[in-house]
């Protein structure tokens, strides 16, 4: 075996999953220095709901890229708190629709200068040149997951 395939600084996987657990880490640290009442996890789930009201639950389990029993429990934790409302598709009542509520967009609201920050903090040193060319890069590689069978524009 050759060494640098063990080598972590080669390994898109190693640092985009590294690089996500700091960021979560951080964003999660911030959310309860705040009193935010949320996880990260319920937090992300909410985002493409902001963007994308009423997309149904294994819809978002395919953004989160999440089994549909985890989403499943995201989402009635976040009914349970009056964030998120589950309602029956129209045509087939297995199907879920998922909707935001108002207080769930004010938690979002509320905290995007916490997101911000972290953001900030985390590419502190990061060149701004070389940073467009990371998300550049890492968007054509989320692009086509993130467009498959959804009609809303997630990349706002």
């Amino acid at each position: 075996m050759q060494g640098n395939q063990l080598d972590p600084k080669e390994s898109l996987g190693f640092l985009t999953w590294k690089v996500s657990r700091i960021a979560a880490n951080d964003l999660a640290a911030r959310f309860a220095a705040a009193g935010i009442g949320v996880t990260v996890e319920q937090w992300r789930a909410l985002i493409p709901l902001y963007k994308c009201d009423g997309m149904t639950q294994g819809r978002l389990c395919e953004i989160m890229t999440q089994e549909k029993t985890g989403v499943s429990r995201l989402v009635a934790g976040l009914e349970k708190r009056g964030l998120v409302r589950r309602r029956c598709g129209e045509n087939d009542r297995r199907v879920k629709r998922l909707f935001i509520t108002e207080a769930g967009r004010a938690l979002i609201d509320s905290t995007m200068d916490l997101v911000h920050a972290g953001r900030e903090a985390l590419v502190e040193g990061v060149a701004p040149e070389d940073l467009a060319v990371c998300k550049r890069v890492l968007w054509q590689i989320l692009l086509p997951v993130f467009k498959k069978e959804c009609g809303c524009n997630l990349e706002e």
